[in-house]
């Protein structure tokens, strides 16, 4: 399909479908299996999502998840396609993401992410606003949740890896979490950043063995970069 006619009829049904599954979201979050109930209202959603967005994705490495421990899952950042392909991807694990204080502002999306406990990030408010985040990631791991973090901070642009910022390994060793790789290549031509043209095409994900803390979170920070950046590269080379 023709991308630009692609996105005309993406859009729509993409909100459409926020109503739909938002809903089920939000009241799910208050029954007694609300993890279960909003969890596969997202993935209802998310697979909506891919398949008007015209893609497809395979995975790697599947069987190095382990839903059974809280964690902090931190990925490189291409596309805002990354957190549908990596809800699917990344099922059973129960897992938050970081999300910008911007996404809240969305109409009733923003009430379905903040109903299903995401963790909200204002980068603009300073130290008052570590506080909070810490807060929230308390609450996350509290409720036996996984956390979600994407290592630059915001999307590449240059359908690379940037360099990673600390703060995910930080948190991670705060609340003494192992920390599982993840690498996604292929969302960058999908639906490049800057682009309201949706291309489709094949995504692939590789879901790397879990890491155990060991040593400061900076050494932890330059060996999940260089495996992502390098699993990635190969990816890359491939397509």
């Amino acid at each position: 399909m023709v991308p630009a006619l692609r996105a005309l009829v993406a859009y729509p049904t993409i909100a459409l479908s926020t109503l739909l599954f938002g809903s089920i979201a939000v009241i799910g979050s208050w029954l007694p299996l609300r993890w279960h109930v909003s969890d596969r209202a997202a993935a209802g959603w998310a697979r909506l999502f891919l398949m008007v967005a015209g893609v497809r994705f395979e995975v790697e490495g599947r069987h190095h998840l382990r839903p059974d421990r809280a964690q902090v899952v931190v990925s490189n950042h291409l596309s805002n396609l990354d957190p549908m392909v990596h809800w699917l991807a990344l099922q059973p694990l129960h897992y938050r993401f970081m999300a910008k204080k911007e996404i809240y502002r969305i109409p009733f999306f923003g009430t379905a992410v903040k109903a299903m406990h995401m963790v909200k990030v204002d980068r603009q408010a300073g130290a008052g606003g570590y506080d909070y985040i810490n807060r929230q990631v308390r609450e996350v791991f509290e409720l036996g949740l996984s956390l979600m973090i994407y290592g630059e901070g915001t999307r590449s642009r240059t359908h690379d890896v940037k360099e990673f910022k600390k703060g995910p390994f930080i948190i991670a060793k705060a609340v003494a979490a192992p920390i599982l790789p993840v690498t996604i290549e292929g969302t960058e031509r999908a639906w490049p950043p800057g682009d309201w043209r949706m291309y489709g095409g094949q995504v692939r994900v590789v879901i790397h063995p879990l890491i155990e803390q060991a040593g400061p979170p900076m050494e932890m920070q330059s060996r999940v970069e260089t495996l992502i950046r390098d699993a990635y590269e190969g990816l890359a080379g491939e397509a």
